[in-house]
């Protein structure tokens, strides 16, 4: 696969008020520094100049994030009542997210829980990583949950990997890198969570697949295509499938169908029992500042 440029920007999902990117592996989001010329902004704008936003710093609000190394689908909101909206779901915990990755070994188990507390490593040298509670220098750990689900088990350049399925159930930084390290199996390709090791593969093997954004005027559900097959990467070698791709991302959408109806329905009790006392207002209010802040203008440390 070849390195990104400024006009290969693949659209997965458009519309009036969202757009959905499959955003290249080792491509910034966006950068103030001079020199770092081609982001994800820069392809957006180079594509579609007329739907930049000129009160935004940098032209589009992403409604997400997807670390440096990471690929696949990345949400765009083109307005900011469409920014308010997918924040919402955010909030509300009816987003669901999935990723491809390929990780170093066999996992020996078909499906996992792994819930590590993450916090910032202020250790000399290791400031850009984040660690789990326990570890020397783990600065305010929170608590964490990752689902990982065992696909293939096969190998890549001779080495023996599994490709899996991860779903982060909460959005540390670094969350699926950090606890799949954890758990023994680093990502394919993460040089900075394998010791400074893993240099060889041309990618790191993580890989947004799944993106479901339930927003009241839309419902936004996407998948972007997986590069981690043998056509697209001759070092991948699967030798036996544990369970199919499309029967797990069935299972998340049956999910994410049965928490968004559960919503509807407790919201349809709130305005049933007269929701908009006090309390109620309170709340409101309360959300309602906190997107304010959400939609405001953010710059990446």
């Amino acid at each position: 696969m070849e390195p990104g440029t400024i006009d290969n920007l693949s659209i997965l999902y458009q519309s009036s008020d969202f757009i959905v990117v499959n955003k290249h592996w080792d491509l910034r989001i966006d950068s103030k520094m001079w020199y770092e010329t081609l982001t994800l902004q820069s392809q957006l704008k180079h594509r579609f100049p007329e739907l930049a936003d000129p009160d935004t710093y940098y032209g589009f609000r992403f409604c997400h994030q997807l670390d440096f190394s990471t690929s696949g689908a990345l949400c765009v909101a083109l307005n900011k009542a469409a920014a308010g909206s997918a924040y919402k779901c955010f909030k509300e915990r009816l987003v669901t997210k999935a990723y491809l990755a390929l990780v170093r070994g066999h996992v020996s188990q078909s499906r996992m829980s792994i819930r590590y507390a993450i916090g910032k490593n202020t250790t000399e040298g290791m400031t850009h990583m984040m660690c789990i509670e326990g570890t020397e220098g783990c600065e305010n750990p929170k608590p964490c949950q990752s689902e990982l689900i065992v696909l293939e088990h096969g190998s890549y350049s001779g080495d023996p990997v599994t490709k899996v399925l991860l779903q982060p159930l909460t959005g540390r930084t670094h969350q699926l890198r950090v606890h799949c390290s954890a758990i023994g199996h680093p990502i394919v390709g993460d040089f900075t969570y394998s010791h400074r090791q893993d240099s060889n593969p041309y990618r790191m093997m993580l890989h947004a697949y799944y993106l479901r954004i339930p927003t009241g005027k839309e419902l936004i559900e996407v998948c972007a295509p997986d590069p981690f097959v043998t056509a697209m990467d001759s070092n991948w070698v699967p030798q036996n499938v544990t369970q199919r791709l499309e029967d797990v991302i069935q299972e998340l959408k049956d999910k994410g169908t049965h928490k968004e109806e559960e919503e509807e329905e407790s919201q349809e009790a709130a305005r049933e029992e007269g929701a908009g006392g006090e309390g109620s207002r309170e709340e409101t209010e309360e959300q309602r500042v906190q997107c304010e802040q959400w939609l405001a203008e953010w710059a990446l440390e």
